[in-house]
Order: structure tokens, then C-alpha cells, then sequence
């Protein structure tokens, strides 16, 4: 486990990613990012891949949003993503819903 505190912007909106951690297993890197937006609404699941897609340099169809936590009149959501190698391992583990809800983004 690695603590960073990279910087990533979508819009106004401020994004540090707090925790990236390889799973050898999964064969994925899995991220906990916190998304600052006082004052804003909170930023939709395809804002933030393609945000996360763009600042890692890879595919977008290989990030997976698999979860948005907004935390309440604090005006920060704390994300979880994973990044794949490949599409194939990502369709495997990943449950269906989760991929649904990701391929709305197009």
C-alpha cells in the first residue's frame, strides 16, 4: 500500500487520490480517491472515470467505478476504482451490476 497525494481535476472539482494498492491476485490496481465539492453536486460515476482514465493514461474501459460515497453536509465522496490489464479479467470479477452501471458512460 502506497500513500499518494496526486492531483486530479474534473471541472472545479478537486481530486486526491489517498490510497493505490496492486492486488497481485485480481491482477487490477485498486484506488481510494476523495473528491472535494463544497457548495456542488457530486460528480457523476462517468465524470469520474474518465477523469481517473485520463490522469493514468489508460483505457477508460478498463477503470470501474465500484463504489461513490458522498459523506453528508461535508461536501466530499470518497471513491473506490479499479484499473484492469485487460478487459477479460475485468468481466470476470467484476460483479454485473457494477459493470452495467460503468458501461452507461459509453
Amino acid at each position: 500500500m502506497r500513500a499518494m497525494t496526486t492531483q486530479i481535476t474534473i471541472g472545479e472539482y478537486g481530486i486526491e487520490i489517498a490510497e493505490e494498492k496492486w492486488n497481485p491476485l485480481a491482477l487490477r490496481k485498486e484506488f481510494t480517491i476523495i473528491i472535494t465539492h463544497v457548495a456542488k453536486p457530486t460528480p457523476t460515476r462517468c465524470e469520474v472515470r474518465e477523469a481517473v482514465a485520463k490522469a493514468l493514461n489508460v483505457d477508460k474501459d478498463l477503470v470501474v467505478v465500484t463504489k461513490m460515497l458522498s459523506e453528508y453536509g461535508i461536501g466530499r465522496t470518497r471513491v473506490r476504482v479499479h484499473v484492469y490489464k485487460d478487459k477479460e479479467r475485468l468481466q470476470y470479477l467484476e460483479p454485473q451490476k457494477v459493470i452495467k452501471l460503468n458501461e452507461k458512460c459509453g
